[in-house]
């Protein structure tokens, strides 16, 4: 509806033969394969206007060569471009013949369009960008007039008019019929599903009515994105791109909570593909980083049935937001690689015991430091030293401070795994290690 609405405001009715010549100088031309609304008859067009035209020919081949003494300097970047040269040449031509542009030269008009709406660059911006071809092309025709007549201008302006009639028209059309491609009903019920099975709740009915096929067992992947928000185009711009991303997956299909600052996947468990689970959230959250342009850190569960989807949400956004705490990097993490860390996160007296241990060490932030490069270089003393930049003794020496400060032997099994536990803890608290 909306694009028929935008289509028929541009058809305007305008004339394409020139009036001024006799009859007998008109040549009857019938173009075949125009979109020209059922109005096929040309005329040949004025000699003044074919003169013109020449000229800008000559002045569109010395700007491709390069040669630019022989033509008056032009103020517009843009013929610099290979491609802006191109779609003049082709207006050019249909100037030449009196007649509009082919289907085949409006495709790139029209698939230009489609991307801008998937892109999230609004029709005004699209449409100023054509509309400054037109201005260009007729300032360019205008300094190769050259001394014609004013009226083989005048030709050429109502020619370019046309031209941009059917270009306007070529550009809503395909940008609305995208737009509403993007917003179609599809997704919305995907959405839906995905918030009634995070929430425990029965999906069964509504997936039915919506027509959507659901899975036995999902994984539930929350994905974060870095960096700033994105402004809004571009927030448009990259959710569109990660609904054609998981689109491309399926049946099943990916259930997705698009958000700001990142996405909630249901991912289906094929049953082909018992053991790649993990490796479908690796590619499916690389596809959304390369999408936004930015890294994501994510955290995956292991597929579970729709009745334990409500749990396996809420681990994961717990799993997400540990890997903040701790400041982990961007990568795809699971229970696995947070299982000690996961379990000291838990509001016990114990968590709460091995995390005031370290308490004697925060006036002391080099040693706090040293104590995790030593663990991180499984109690090698020379790594370590070389990580800190120090000598082996300062080591030693920041070592035995330790031990005296906090009371635990950083040299023996007991005291590493205390030490090591009350960094994880203290980390999965969200304080300093």
């Amino acid at each position: 509806m909306a694009a028929a609405a935008g289509a028929s405001a541009f058809r305007c009715g305008i004339r394409t033969g020139p009036s001024d010549l006799p009859r007998s100088a008109r040549v009857r031309r019938i173009v075949p394969g125009m979109p020209s609304e059922g109005e096929l008859t040309r005329y040949a067009p004025d000699a003044a206007v074919i003169a013109i035209l020449d000229r800008l020919d000559v002045r569109f081949v010395a700007l491709e060569q390069g040669d630019r003494p022989v033509v008056p300097a032009s103020r517009h970047p843009e013929l610099l471009q290979r491609s802006t040269r191109r779609f003049f040449a082709l207006a050019a031509r249909a100037i030449r013949e009196n007649r509009i542009f082919t289907a085949d030269e409006l495709r790139p008009v029209r698939e230009g369009a489609v991307q801008a709406a998937a892109d999230g660059a609004s029709l005004s911006a699209v449409l100023h960008s054509w509309h400054r071809f037109g201005r260009i092309l007729l300032d360019e025709c205008r300094v190769a007039a050259a001394g014609e007549r004013a009226a083989a201008l005048v030709d050429i302006a109502a020619a370019v008019l046309r031209l941009q009639e059917v270009v306007t028209r070529a550009v809503v059309e395909s940008y609305e019929s995208e737009r509403i491609a993007l917003e179609g009903d599809e997704q919305p019920s995907k959405e839906l599903l995905a918030r009634l099975l995070l929430a425990g709740q029965d999906a069964d009915p509504t997936a039915r009515w919506c027509g959507i096929e659901l899975a036995d067992e999902y994984s539930v992947l929350v994905i974060r994105r870095g960096g700033p928000p994105p402004d809004p185009p571009g927030r448009w711009s990259d959710q569109s791109r990660t609904r054609r991303v998981i689109d491309g997956w399926g049946p099943p299909p990916i259930l997705a909570i698009l958000e700001v600052d990142g996405a909630t996947l249901l991912v289906p468990r094929k049953a082909a593909a018992d053991a790649d689970w993990y490796r479908v959230a690796v590619e499916l959250a690389a596809a959304v980083s390369n999408t936004a342009a930015a890294p994501v850190t994510a955290a995956v569960t292991e597929p579970a049935g729709r009745g334990g989807l409500e749990a396996s949400g809420g681990l994961a956004r717990e799993l997400l937001e540990l890997v903040s705490r701790m400041g982990r990097g961007p990568g795809v993490y699971q229970l696995k690689d947070l299982a000690l860390p996961f379990q000291l996160s838990r509001p016990t007296a114990g968590q709460q015991y091995l995390a005031d241990r370290l308490l004697p060490l925060d006036p002391y932030p080099e040693l706090l430091e040293t104590l995790d490069a030593y663990l991180h270089h499984d109690l090698d003393r020379a790594r370590t030293a070389h990580a800190l930049g120090v000598h082996p003794n300062t080591v030693n020496n920041r070592l035995g401070r330790i031990r005296d400060l906090a009371g635990i032997d950083p040299g023996c099994y007991e005291g590493i795994m205390t030490l090591g536990s009350a960094l994880d803890a203290r980390r999965a608290r969200g304080g300093n290690a």
